[in-house]
């Protein structure tokens, strides 16, 4: 009850601040001014990752009314989308599909804030087109490979039942498979840290005990290096060659593909 009226407050507020903005009011006015010195930029970060942004519209969209729902309803809900091995054996692609589309209100937060740091730099590398297919194949490989692993456990290592029925849902699969893959266009510093750091998932999934996710996101790490063809294609190859490190594909640049042929008044001699 306390968290449903936190939460509806929350969209009251959202809602007070957008009359606000929208009547010049005193209290905003310094968003405002923000919003006058930086709108264009957020704006061209947006509209240069649709994907991106569609998808994390979409997963807001069913967080918001998962969080709607009284709690037992809420929980029996989300064990229906569970990418666990008796969903599997019964209904593998309606499963697979819906399991990447509900995530907690927490896990929410901090996909807004890791896809926009990111996926979004991805996306412009890759396309929305590659992008989306590394994120389903990063999604559905991890998925039955964790999947697989759980069977492993339950049928030859003693692993106790209950694990047929273990809820796996998120786009942390889809996720990391893009961030393996955007490995191969950082440069410097931004390449150490982001290798470094999926290094260490790929180990702490390797260490028995951590459980099928870890696991499964490990898997989804080495999904994302084997994809490393694909950035070798015309159209993404070229896009290397401009901004080394993350600071770079978080500003327009030449790290967003070739640069814009010269006007031809440009071309004529002075």
């Amino acid at each position: 009850m306390i968290r449903q009226l936190a939460w509806n407050g929350a969209l009251a507020a959202a809602v007070l601040l957008i009359v606000s903005l929208a009547t010049s009011a005193p209290p905003t006015r310094p968003l405002q001014r923000f919003w006058t010195r930086h709108g264009s930029t957020i704006r061209w970060y947006v509209r240069s990752a649709p994907a991106t942004f569609v998808y994390l519209g979409v997963l807001g969209i069913t967080t918001w009314t998962l969080l709607g729902m009284p709690t037992e309803l809420r929980e029996a809900f989300i064990a229906a989308q569970s990418t666990n091995l008796r969903h599997l054996t019964e209904n593998p692609v309606r499963v697979l599909v819906r399991s990447a589309f509900f995530v907690t209100r927490g896990e929410l937060l901090a996909w807004i804030a890791l896809f926009a740091m990111l996926l979004a730099p991805a996306e412009r590398w890759l396309g929305s087109a590659r992008t989306i297919a590394v994120f389903v194949t990063g999604h559905v490989l991890a998925t039955g490979l964790a999947a697989l692993d759980v069977w492993v456990h339950v049928t030859w290592l003693h692993a106790p039942a209950s694990l047929w029925n273990v809820e796996d849902t998120g786009a942390s699969y889809g996720f990391m498979a893009l961030a393996a893959l955007l490995v191969h266009r950082l440069r410097g510093w931004s390449r150490v840290l982001l290798g470094a750091t999926l290094a260490a998932v790929v180990v702490y999934g390797a260490i028995e005990g951590t459980g099928f996710t870890a696991r499964g996101h490990a898997a989804a790490v080495l999904v994302g290096l084997a994809l490393f063809p694909i950035t070798r294609t015309p159209g993404v190859r070229e896009r290397v060659r401009g901004g080394r490190s993350i600071l770079d594909l978080w500003r327009p640049s030449r790290a967003d593909g070739p640069p814009a042929p010269l006007a031809a008044d440009a071309l004529a001699p002075a």
